[in-house]
C-alpha cells in the first residue's frame, strides 16, 4: 500500500508520516512527496492537454501510482507561479486526471472533529475530509474491534477497504461501458430510488425527476453532470479508465453520504442491530453482554437471524461501500420482523445503544443523545463523547 503525504511544509508533512506509520502495517509504504510541486504541475499539464483534445497520459505522473493520498488543505506555492493551491484543488486534479486511489484532505472544513450532523462533505472531491489531528487514528486505516476510549466513528470506512471497493466499482463500470446504467451497478432498484432525498437526486442528475428516470441514468450522463464536456471527450478517446475511476469514486461517496447515512434506503449491520436488537439470535450469544452485540455486527451471518435477514442483504451495495448493508426499505415492511419485534417488546431483555463515535454498544446511561441532520426517522443517534475529541454543533444535543 503506497501512501503519500502532500504538503509544502516538510516538518509538518513528516509529522503526519510518522503518525500514519505508527498505526499501519509494516508493509505500508508511507512517505512524504518530495517533489509535490513538480507532480502537481504535471497534473495541470494533463488538464491543459485534455482541454486541447490531446492525450493527457503522455505526461507521466507520480499520482498514478499512489494508493492513498493525504493532503493538507492549506497548500502554498506548489505551482510554478508560486500562487496558492488548495488541497481540494489538488484532490480534484488528481481525481480527474490520474489513477490516484483514495484521497484524504485535512483541515478543509473548520469545526468539530466529530460532526453531529453526520452528513459529511459530498461536494468535496476528497473521499474523506478530516481534522489533521485524526490522521493517525488507527480506525482510519484498519477495521478495529470496538474498545473503550477508542475513536472509531461509524461513518469511517478504513481507507484500504474504501480503496478496494472504489477500484472494484471502477472495474464494473468499465465493463458496463459509458452507456451502462449506474444504479443497477450499485444495487439500487426503482423501489429504492423512490426513497431517496432531493439532495441525493440532485447530486446525480439535474434532469431526473422520477425513480424510473434516475434508474436509467448512465455513466456518461452522470459524468456530464460532473465534468466539463471537453474533458469527457478527450478522456473517452485517450484515457477512458480515468473516467470510470472518477465516476466510481464520486458514486461510492454519494452512496455512503446521501444513501447509507440517512438510513431510509440502506442500513449497515451495526445500525440494524441498534434499530432491531431482536435480530441477535439469543441461542448463539449472550445478549446480556454488550460485546456480543459488537460481535454480531462484525459477523451478521453467524450471529444474527440470518434466515430472516439474508433476503435483504444487498450484496452489490455492500461491495461498493466496503461493509455489509441491507435494504432497509424492504426489511421494514416484513411482517415476520414485526412479529419478532412484538415478541421482543413483551420481554425485559437487556438493551444497549450504538455509540456513533466509538462503534460500541453501551448502556443508555453511558451515551449522550442527539439528532443528526437528515430530518427523518433515523436521526436519533448517540455518542460516548470522548475527552480527546471535539463534538458539534452542540445544538443537536438539545434536539436529542
Amino acid at each position: 500500500m503506497r501512501v503519500r503525504v502532500c504538503d509544502d511544509d516538510e516538518d509538518m508533512a513528516n509529522g503526519w508520516v510518522t503518525a500514519i506509520r505508527a498505526v499501519v502495517p509494516a508493509d505500508f509504504n508511507v512517505e512524504r512527496m518530495p517533489d509535490a510541486k513538480l507532480e502537481v504541475s504535471k497534473l495541470l499539464l494533463r488538464k491543459l492537454a485534455a482541454e486541447k483534445g490531446e492525450n493527457p497520459l503522455v505526461q507521466a505522473c507520480a499520482f498514478d501510482v499512489i494508493d492513498v493520498l493525504v493532503i493538507d488543505y492549506d497548500l502554498l506555492h506548489l505551482d510554478d507561479e508560486g500562487s496558492r493551491t488548495t488541497g481540494e484543488g489538488v484532490a480534484r486534479l488528481a481525481r480527474t486526471f490520474s489513477t490516484c486511489g483514495a484521497i484524504l484532505v485535512m483541515n478543509q472544513f473548520k469545526g468539530p472533529q466529530f460532526d453531529l450532523g453526520m452528513r459529511g462533505h459530498l461536494d468535496s472531491f476528497a473521499d474523506v475530509n478530516v481534522d489533521a489531528d485524526l490522521v493517525g487514528r488507527a480506525a482510519m486505516w484498519a477495521d478495529l474491534e470496538p474498545a473503550e476510549g477508542q475513536f472509531d466513528p461509524t461513518t469511517w470506512t478504513p481507507l484500504p477497504a474504501l480503496l478496494r471497493a472504489t477500484r472494484n466499482l471502477s472495474t464494473i463500470l468499465e465493463a458496463n461501458g459509458l452507456d451502462g446504467e449506474i444504479m443497477r451497478a450499485i444495487g439500487l432498484d426503482e423501489a429504492a430510488l423512490i426513497k431517496l432525498s432531493d439532495t441525493a437526486y440532485g447530486f446525480l442528475s439535474v434532469e431526473a425527476e422520477t425513480s424510473d428516470q434516475l434508474a436509467a441514468l448512465t455513466a456518461k450522463t452522470f459524468l456530464n453532470r460532473s465534468l466539463d464536456e471537453k474533458f469527457i471527450a478527450s478522456l473517452e478517446k485517450h484515457a477512458p479508465k480515468l473516467l470510470f475511476a472518477f465516476a466510481a469514486a464520486r458514486l461510492r461517496k454519494w452512496l455512503d453520504r446521501a444513501v447509507l447515512r440517512p438510513m431510509d434506503v440502506l442500513v449497515d449491520t451495526a445500525h440494524l442491530i441498534d434499530r432491531l436488537p431482536f435480530m441477535i439470535d439469543p441461542e448463539r450469544v449472550d445478549v446480556a453482554d454488550p460485546l456480543s452485540w459488537s460481535k454480531a455486527a462484525a459477523d451478521p451471518a453467524a450471529i444474527l437471524r440470518w434466515n430472516v435477514l439474508k433476503k435483504y442483504h444487498n450484496e452489490q451495495a455492500s461491495e461498493v461501500l466496503g461493509k455489509t448493508v441491507f435494504d432497509w426499505y424492504r426489511l421494514a415492511e416484513d411482517e415476520e420482523v414485526d412479529k419478532l419485534q412484538d415478541d421482543y417488546l413483551a420481554t425485559d431483555l437487556p438493551r444497549f445503544h450504538l455509540a456513533e463515535d466509538t462503534s460500541r454498544f453501551v448502556p443508555r446511561d453511558a451515551v449522550m443523545r442527539y439528532r443528526a441532520d437528515f430530518h427523518n426517522f433515523g436521526d436519533r443517534r448517540a455518542v460516548e463523547k470522548l475527552g480527546d475529541v471535539t463534538y458539534g454543533p452542540m445544538r443537536r444535543v438539545s434536539f436529542g
